[in-house]
């Protein structure tokens, strides 16, 4: 039960915890002789008005008197700090604790900050839906990793080719049975009524991105249910009982044109024809290739493809598949008789697209074969999801709101940043790499939302063009646009909380760690010349030694990761073993004893010695976080077990004994001693004791004493400079 009575507790009054040590006591002038000397302390009462300050928002202080001077505040003519005003406080590359304003401001900084960081979060991973994987994983496992069994004691599996042949017997066997077997599902609608519900159904779709209805039993047909007709059969395009085909699968491949390199004239009679490795220049471009026309990538819709062995940057030679499996067991053999694939073929893919309407996630599969110049098949795997709906059309209202918001705080925070540029100037703006990270993580989030744009007119012509046509759809572009996007929102997400160490300067350890790394950033850039250079030069020795048979060498980008996996332990000895018999092992030694036990320790010694010196030099500061945050939460259970009243803090009772003195009369405020201060000041503002008779000489001595034991601990730190200067010069000449 709270009281009627409101609850009073003597403390110091709001003008005396604001007291600076140079006015703690003021003294009138002395009494005229023979008048009679003062009985009683005369106190003067300051109107409370005249000590209440205006706050702003969040109960900021406008103006704060008696705050500790910082760096560059000016001082008035009568001694006292002239506070900086809010609107012209350049924003600095660390917070500090120091005073109670300070940590008001960077608590409501920091709290904004964490706003935007959840925010952020919510935004960036909501561009992977959860079951991208799985969708993935079961294609692959499907189409790339399983192996079908044709006759007895013969399989057919995508990664097990090796020839020409072999890629045919895939697509035969494995690839036409998987698409059109047991797992597709010849689907039918099953009576009027029901395609007339998906044909009003997917009338809502279309209305998707216009009214963007979010009603659960608004939820649309897909797109190819759509028909004039109210029975919709789709042959042959369901995979798994739940995925669409967009478009049937297309074959392609990418051919070089031949006498485009030089023939050896001792082997003409064997070999009269020469087709070089793929290159821009010895691309072949006729209009025709057995029966099959040639496209552009513009005219395909295609994207530029990366291989392990080139990239390819063309369209080529396109033969379209069909819904039927029949239809496509022709096509396919029809290929193979009349040798579509041959000497001059560097790259040959298969290509289809998916859509998981119970998801929304768009996939494409692409499944390649590369043809290199010395014969063989080398196979690999493309698989790429996009999700359908961008932050406009989401049909999650959650997830429309954080949208929204988090755009609202990126708009804010660029208004801040102009407002910074402006007051600091362009130059020094940008010499900070605080302001360069945020300038960074603003255009980014710029950059996210002129995407969303595109993503969603993009999305709707590729939905319009699934309703029209029956060809294959590329959806290419999506894919490496979003591919982009994706890794772009990742960078953002990362830097977003990085920016987390701004306020983490309360702490001692990440300070000096922090402190650490800027200190020896020069020493390690130096070393990491050295490194490099022995690093590269036994990489290179690794390639031309190893190469042609160890495959962690078969390149020079792949070697230079061999070396860091050598560091941390993982390699192949046996292998290198292998390779070369007697340059293998010395090659291995040497490698781990100048690189792992001499040169990675130098630094590792590098950071310790400036981690030494910087644990040395920085002392904890005083930081009024912890005493603020105790009083605002003390401040907030007093309201609660109150009651919702505020603490009152009257002044403590004045002393039932007088005491006289003869020559003055002093008036003082009631001291409000900080819990924090260090031994000096509080022997510096300790009571006088009455039995004193000379109160101002006792004061004197006082400060005398304070001020040597000040120049004492000066002197002290200077020689401790002095000493470290003239180790560290020679080290140098050493």
């Amino acid at each position: 039960m709270c009281s009627d009575a409101e609850d009073e507790q003597p403390g110091p009054s709001p003008r005396a915890a604001h007291e600076i040590p140079a006015l703690a006591t003021m003294k009138l002038p002395k009494h005229a002789p023979g008048a009679p000397a003062a009985a009683t302390p005369v106190r003067i009462k300051v109107p409370e008005a005249a000590n209440r300050q205006k706050r702003r928002l969040f109960r900021r202080k406008k103006v704060e008197i008696g705050a500790s001077q910082k760096r560059g505040t000016p001082i008035n003519e009568v001694g006292r700090e002239t506070p900086i005003p809010q609107h012209v406080k350049v924003k600095s590359s660390r917070i500090l604790y120091t005073t109670d304003e300070e940590v008001r401001e960077a608590l409501v900084e920091f709290g904004i900050f964490i706003i935007f960081l959840f925010l952020t979060s919510l935004v960036t991973l909501s561009v992977r839906h959860s079951h991208m994987f799985y969708f993935n994983d079961t294609i692959k496992k499907l189409f790339v990793t399983r192996n079908l069994t044709v006759v007895p004691s013969v399989t057919v599996s995508f990664e097990k080719m090796l020839t020409v042949p072999d890629w045919w017997d895939y697509l035969i066997y494995n690839f036409v049975n998987t698409l059109h077997g047991d797992m597709t599902d010849n689907l039918k609608y099953e009576s009027e009524s029901k395609a007339k519900r998906e044909s009003k159904s997917g009338k809502s779709r279309e209305k998707e991105y216009s009214g963007r209805k979010r009603e659960p039993a608004a939820r649309a047909a897909p797109p190819w249910a759509v028909n004039s007709s109210y029975f919709t059969t789709l042959q042959g395009r369901m995979f798994l009982q739940e995925n669409l085909l967009l478009g049937p699968p297309r074959l392609r491949q990418i051919r070089v044109s031949k006498d485009t390199c030089h023939v050896d004239t001792g082997f003409t009679q064997n070999f009269n024809i020469c087709y070089p490795a793929y290159s821009v220049e010895a691309e072949e471009n006729s209009e025709w290739h057995k029966e099959s026309r040639y496209h552009t990538m513009g005219d395909l819709g295609a994207t530029p493809i990366m291989t392990l062995l080139a990239y390819y940057r063309s369209g080529g030679y396109t033969v379209d598949l069909t819904y039927d499996k029949q239809e496509n067991l022709q096509i396919i053999n029809k290929l193979k008789t009349i040798n579509w694939l041959d000497r001059g073929s560097r790259l040959c893919l298969l290509e289809f697209n998916l859509f998981s309407d119970n998801k929304d996630i768009f996939q494409s599969v692409k499944l390649i074969a590369e043809i290199p110049p010395t014969g063989g098949v080398i196979p690999q795997a493309h698989l790429q999801t996009v999700k359908e709906y961008s932050f406009f059309t989401d049909l999650s209202l959650s997830m429309t709101v954080v949208y929204i918001f988090w755009y609202i705080m990126v708009f804010y925070y660029t208004i801040y940043e102009i407002n910074e540029m402006y007051k600091s100037g362009f130059k020094k703006y940008y010499k900070s790499l605080l302001n360069i990270l945020d300038n960074v993580v603003l255009v980014l989030s710029y950059i996210a939302l002129v995407y969303n744009i595109w993503h969603t007119f993009r999305m709707k012509s590729i939905l319009s063009k699934a309703r029209a046509e029956e060809s294959y759809q590329s959806i290419d572009y999506l894919c490496l646009s979003n591919l982009v996007y994706v890794d772009m929102m990742a960078v953002l997400a990362f830097l977003v909380w990085i920016k987390i160490f701004k306020f983490i300067s309360f702490n001692k350890t990440l300070i000096q760690f922090t402190t650490t790394l800027r200190r020896c950033s020069k020493d390690l850039i130096g070393f990491s010349i050295l490194f490099g250079i022995v690093f590269l030069a036994y990489a290179q020795l690794g390639l031309l030694l190893f190469g042609a048979e160890h495959p962690d060498f078969h390149n020079f980008v792949t070697a230079v990761l061999t070396m860091i996996r050598m560091i941390l332990g993982d390699f192949q000895y046996n292998l290198i073993q292998q390779s070369n018999r007697v340059l293998g092992p010395i090659y291995f030694l040497t490698y781990i004893v100048l690189v792992f036990f001499i040169l990675l320790n130098m630094f590792l010694a590098i950071i310790m010695q400036t981690y030494n010196a910087v644990k040395n030099e920085i002392t904890q500061g005083r930081s009024q976080l912890a005493s603020y945050v105790y009083k605002k939460l003390s401040a907030a259970f007093y309201w609660v077990t109150h009651c919702g009243r505020k603490r009152r803090l009257l002044p403590p009772p004045r002393p039932k004994s007088v005491h006289k003195v003869a020559d003055a009369v002093e008036l003082t405020d009631p001291k409000v001693l900080r819990k924090n201060m260090t031994k000096e000041e509080a022997r510096y503002f300790e009571e006088i004791p009455h039995d004193v008779n000379n109160r101002q000489l006792y004061r004197v001595n006082n400060r005398v004493s304070l001020i040597e034991e000040v120049l004492e601990q000066l002197v002290a730190n200077v020689d401790n400079i002095l000493q470290r200067f003239e180790r560290e010069r020679g080290a140098r000449k050493i």
